[in-house]
C-alpha cells in the first residue's frame, strides 16, 4: 500500500508521513468492512453462513466477499472485539452524539471554527459545534457536559485536552479520543509517550535520589541532636557555675534575674 502511495505522489519529506498515511488507511478499512459487516448482513439479520453463500455487495467478487466472511468476521478475535466494542457503544448516552452527520469533526473545524485562517479551537468549541442544534444544544445531557467541559478547563488551564476528556467523559477508549471525532487517536493528541524502558530508568534515577535525601535527612537530624546535647551541655555548666558564685557571694539571684544572666 506504501508503494502505491509513493508510486502516485513525491515529496522530500516522504517517509515523514509514512506511519500517519498507514494509519489512515487501516482505518478506512476498519470502517469500510465494519460497514459491511453492519449493512449487509446484521441489519438483513443474516447468519455468517448465509451471508457467504449470498451474492456479493457492489464492488466485491464473490471470492473476495466469501474470503472476508472466512478470514475476519468468522474468528474468534473479531467476534470478541465487535461484542466490546458494541457495549462501549451501548454505554454512550445517545443524547452526547455527535449531530454532523458523516461531516468528520476535522471538516466542521475547517469549516466553522476558523481551521482554514490558522485557528485552533479548544475542546468546548469543538464540542459545542458538533452537538448544537441550529444554536442551541439539544438537550439537558448535553448541556451538563459542555458545562462540565467549561468548568474542568477554567479551574485547570493547564489540564490538556486529552485530560480534561478523561475527567469529564471517563474515557478508557484506546482507539478513539470523546471529543475530537473519528480516526483521532490518543497518540495523535497526546504525544508518543515513553518506553517501559525510558520509564524504568526514570524511575531508577528517582529512586537514587530519593535514597540521597533520604540519607541527607538523616546527616542533618544527627546534627541537630548533636547541636541539642551541647547547648544542653552549656546549660548545665552555666548552671552549676551560677549555684557556685551564689554560694560563693552569699546572695540570692531572683528566678527572672537568673535567667536574664543566663542568657547574657
Amino acid at each position: 500500500m506504501w508503494a502505491a502511495v509513493t508510486d502516485s505522489f513525491t515529496n522530500e519529506n516522504m517517509e515523514a508521513y509514512k506511519e500517519h498515511v498507514l494509519d489512515h488507511m487501516k482505518e478506512l478499512w476498519r470502517k469500510w468492512r465494519s460497514e459491511l459487516l453492519r449493512y449487509k448482513i446484521i441489519h438483513k439479520k443474516l447468519t455468517l453462513k448465509a451471508a457467504y453463500n449470498a451474492s456479493p455487495p457492489d464492488g466485491l467478487n464473490k471470492s473476495e466477499w466469501q474470503w472476508l466472511i472466512k478470514e475476519i468476521f468468522s474468528k474468534r478475535e473479531f467476534k470478541e472485539r465487535s461484542a466490546r466494542n458494541s457495549n462501549n457503544r451501548a454505554q454512550y448516552l445517545k443524547e452526547l452524539m455527535p449531530r454532523t452527520g458523516s461531516k468528520p469533526f476535522r471538516q466542521v473545524i475547517w469549516d466553522d471554527l476558523g481551521g482554514n485562517n490558522g485557528k485552533k479551537p479548544n475542546l468546548v468549541d469543538v464540542f459545542y459545534s458538533t452537538r448544537k442544534k441550529g444554536t442551541q444544544l439539544p438537550n439537558a445531557e448535553t448541556t451538563q457536559k459542555y458545562e462540565e467541559l467549561r468548568e474542568t478547563m477554567a479551574k485547570d488551564p493547564s489540564l490538556s485536552q486529552v485530560e480534561v476528556v478523561q475527567q469529564v467523559f471517563k474515557s478508557k477508549s484506546r482507539d478513539r479520543v470523546v471529543g475530537f471525532g473519528g480516526g483521532i487517536k490518543l497518540k495523535d493528541v497526546r504525544g508518543p509517550q515513553p518506553s517501559r524502558a525510558e520509564l524504568q530508568t526514570k524511575l531508577n534515577a528517582a529512586n537514587k535520589q530519593n535514597e540521597v535525601l533520604a540519607n541527607r535527612v538523616e546527616e542533618v537530624q544527627a546534627e541537630n541532636n548533636e547541636m541539642k546535647e551541647r547547648v544542653s551541655l552549656v546549660e548545665s555548666r552555666m548552671k552549676m557555675f551560677q549555684d557556685s558564685l551564689v554560694l560563693q557571694l552569699n546572695v540570692t539571684i531572683p528566678t527572672s534575674q537568673a535567667e536574664s544572666e543566663m542568657q547574657k
